[in-house]
């Protein structure tokens, strides 16, 4: 009696172990995000500065190919919109004008498991490659575009809502290297994501 109640312990972890380290080759996200760009801020000669700190809200989307259970590779890319108006004027003799702004991260890089919480499954980033940023006045039909190097660290948590689909949540910081200040080649911006993801090629 003693002997079967091991054995059936014993077949219960290792139902367990099997069951955590199954996963699929390959992983599409998609999904909305909001973005947290940290441009710095430039005086406007009125006496007030032009915060360039900016909220924008798109879409993300990630390519993920896992060839083992505890580490994959990713394509990463996301697009933001935001809109603002600035007054270059004064209260009184107000200037407005209006600005829209778009940016482009695209990043890929390794991506790192931890699937061993039943539905949950943890991970973890580690990205480079660059930032593509648009602004355009509303006057103008001609935008500017700039593209610079960027590295993003992050992470989230997957449930598994069956074999084939799971509902997504991540956050990660982005470093551009879009200059914030005169001092300062860099901008530190920040990312929250939430979306669905299909899975595909198979349980291994």
């Amino acid at each position: 009696m003693h002997r079967l109640v091991l054995v059936a312990g014993l077949l219960l972890c290792f139902s367990g172990v099997a069951h955590a380290q199954n996963y699929s080759e390959w992983e599409v996200f998609g999904g909305f995000d909001y973005l947290n760009a940290n441009a710095g801020s430039v005086p406007l000669g009125n006496g007030t500065n032009f915060v360039l700190q900016q909220k924008g809200y798109g879409w993300h989307f990630t390519l993920a190919e896992n060839k083992l259970s505890w580490i994959g590779g990713i394509l990463d890319f996301s697009g933001d919109y935001a809109n603002r108006t600035v007054n270059f004027g004064t209260a009184s003799s107000p200037v407005d004008v209006r600005f829209y702004g778009s940016a482009y991260p695209f990043l890929f890089g390794p991506r790192f498991y931890y699937r061993r919480l039943g539905r949950a499954v943890l991970f973890g980033d580690a990205l480079i490659g660059g930032v593509h940023a648009r602004v355009n006045i509303a006057s103008s039909s001609i935008p500017t575009s700039q593209t610079k190097w960027a590295y993003a660290f992050g992470g989230g948590a997957d449930y598994n809502v069956t074999s084939l689909v799971a509902i997504r949540g991540q956050a990660d910081w982005i470093r551009s290297h879009f200059p914030e200040t005169l001092a300062r080649d860099y901008q530190n911006n920040y990312r929250v994501s939430a979306g669905i993801v299909f899975k595909f090629g198979g349980s291994r």
